[in-house]
C-alpha cells in the first residue's frame, strides 16, 4: 500500500525534463541563486537610481535643500548691526485724537545716532522735539495707537519729523523704551 502512493522516479525525472524543469536535485541550488539575484537587485537598485540622481541631478537637490532649510551658500554672512550712541526722552503723556481726555498713551522714546554731535543737539532743541512727539501722537486715534502693526510707521513718522529740526545730522533709529495706553 504504501509503494502505491509514491511516484516512481523515472516518472518524475521525465515529467520534469518534458516541461524543462532540471531535475529535483538541481533545483534548490537554483531557487537560492534566483532568490539571491532577486535580493541583490532589490537591494542594490535603489541605490545604484539614488546614485545616479545624485551624480547627474546634484545642482537641483542643492539648491532645493537650500530652499527648503532657509539658508542660502552663495549669501554672505550678514554683519552684526553697529548700534551708535543713545539717548532717551522720557515721561510723555498723551490723549489720543477723539478720546475726550477719557483715554492716554504714557511713552519713552529712544533715539540713536552715530554722531555724538547729533545726541547733544537733541539735548539743546529737547523742548522743540517733545513738542513735536506730543503733537504727532496726540493726532493718532486709540485704533492707530494700539495696532502693533502700525508702530512702525509711527516710528519712522517721528523720525523724519526729529530729523527735519535737526542740523547736524541725523538720528538713525528711534526705539520705544516704554509704551502703556490705557
Amino acid at each position: 500500500m504504501a509503494e502505491r502512493n509514491q511516484p516512481l522516479p523515472e516518472a518524475t525525472d521525465a515529467a520534469s525534463s518534458v516541461a524543462g524543469l532540471p531535475a529535483a536535485e538541481e533545483t534548490p541550488t537554483k531557487r537560492r541563486w534566483l532568490s539571491r539575484l532577486l535580493l541583490a537587485v532589490l537591494t542594490l537598485g535603489p541605490t545604484g537610481v539614488g546614485a545616479w540622481v545624485s551624480y547627474f541631478y546634484y545642482p537641483t537637490l542643492l539648491q532645493a535643500t537650500t530652499w527648503f532649510s532657509g539658508t542660502n551658500p552663495d549669501k554672505t554672512e550678514e554683519k552684526p548691526i553697529q548700534y551708535g550712541q543713545f539717548t532717551e526722552l522720557q515721561g510723555f503723556i498723551v490723549n489720543p485724537a477723539g478720546t475726550n481726555g477719557t483715554r492716554y498713551l504714557m511713552v519713552n522714546i529712544g533715539l540713536e545716532s552715530s554722531k555724538a554731535a547729533v545726541l547733544e543737539e537733541v539735548k539743546e532743541k529737547e523742548v522743540v522735539l517733545r513738542d513735536i512727539v506730543l503733537k504727532l501722537l496726540s493726532q493718532r486715534t486709540v485704533e492707530e495707537l494700539a495696532d502693533i502693526q502700525l508702530r512702525t510707521p509711527i516710528k519712522e513718522a517721528l523720525r523724519d519729523t526729529i530729523n527735519s529740526v535737526l542740523r547736524k545730522g541725523k538720528i538713525d533709529r528711534l526705539y520705544f523704551t516704554q509704551y502703556v495706553l490705557q
